[in-house]
């Protein structure tokens, strides 16, 4: 008895083109003279080349290289893998990743080049944050435990040499190292939760007074440190409201520090609250240098900081998108403004959902 028939129709030529057609990766088929014959939906919607309008242009035009090159001698040899910086028709900057084949690797004038593309432009980003943010985790923890190594270190020396004094100063010191180091680790522990889908607020009845009076306390050690003062402008009478303290807090400590290390020494910042028909809205000042307009659009987002090479960089770029989160889980919008001569005013607001006596 003969085997039974496979149910699978056959590759006809229709179906291949089809299936080739809809296909997500890109394809394109281009001639021995660098000109396209044939691009697949895929490679439309990579390349922007719409309805067949890609077949007879030149490579070069379809997808032009960031920088200027042949595409093809920079996509390496037959059946290698390379990551390239393109174009778009719309002028959308992509990175793909290409993969090349020879129909005819013998060549003349019947060769035909086949690419086959994937748009790797997200996940690019993405591996770049993950090594731009581990380059930079790694100073933000050294820092402050070398300082903190030293100061320990000397007490353990030379204590009993030392005046009451300078015995402050070095407790101070450690005190500073800690403070940023448990704001660091707050942070992340925050993003990461918030990445897992597991942050939440828990809400309590809580006196806003000893809320700002706590945010004060754990920042006394860096204003100290950077002569700055810290001025506070509160209402006569703040009402008890149902909040989370503990996350709160973190907004409060995270927009003063951000004010804090990009204003000049000796230069005050203000906290500001006030009270609305909209709320409760909190606003921190600084005296510094300011941010462009075009940059505020993307400030809250995670890892973004001022590329700007004449500032000085700190951080790694969580607090602020962290503030975000913990404002829009209260119901509340966050915002950032010029500061009339000069600096920056970073606000939120968030709705006084219940009021306790």
């Amino acid at each position: 008895m003969s085997p039974a028939r496979s149910s699978i129709p056959a590759l006809t030529p229709a179906l291949a083109g089809a299936l080739i057609r809809s296909i997500p990766e890109g394809i394109l088929v281009v001639d021995a003279a660098g000109r396209v014959v044939f691009c697949n939906q895929g490679a439309e919607g990579i390349t922007g080349w719409a309805d067949g309008s890609a077949c007879g242009e030149a490579l070069e035009r379809v997808l032009p290289l960031v920088g200027g090159g042949s595409f093809l001698d920079r996509s390496g040899p037959n059946g290698s893998l390379s990551s390239l910086d393109v174009v778009r028709r719309d002028g959308q900057a992509l990175t793909l990743a290409v993969s090349r084949t020879a129909l005819d690797p013998r060549g003349g004038a019947s060769a035909r080049t086949v690419l086959v593309l994937r748009d790797v432009t997200e996940s690019d980003a993405a591996q770049r944050l993950r090594s731009y943010f581990l380059a930079n985790i790694s100073h933000e923890f050294r820092t402050p435990l070398s300082a903190l190594k030293a100061s320990v270190e000397l007490l353990l020396e030379d204590f009993e040499q030392f005046s009451p004094a300078e015995t402050l100063a070095l407790l101070k010191s450690v005190h500073f190292s800690v403070t940023g180091l448990q704001t660091l680790i707050d942070n992340l522990l925050e993003s990461v939760s918030i990445e897992a889908g597991r942050f939440q607020i828990r809400r309590r009845p809580t006196d806003l007074n000893v809320l700002v009076q706590e945010a004060a306390r754990v920042m006394k050690p860096l204003l100290e440190r950077r002569s700055q003062e810290l001025r506070l402008r509160l209402p006569e009478h703040l009402p008890r409201v149902s909040l989370d303290p503990m996350r709160l807090t973190q907004v409060l400590v995270n927009l003063l520090s951000n004010a804090s290390k990009y204003s000049p020494m000796d230069r005050p910042i203000d906290l500001d609250l006030t009270l609305t028909q909209d709320g409760l809205k909190v606003a921190v000042s600084d005296r510094g240098q300011g941010i462009p307009e075009e940059e505020r659009a993307n400030i809250f987002r995670r890892f973004i900081r001022l590329d700007d090479a004449q500032r000085a960089q700190y951080g790694v770029g969580l607090g602020l998108a962290l503030v975000k989160a913990i404002v829009e889980e209260h119901d509340g919008v966050v915002g950032l403004d010029a500061r009339p001569g000069g600096g920056s005013i970073f606000w939120f607001r968030i709705p006084l959902q219940e009021e306790l006596g």
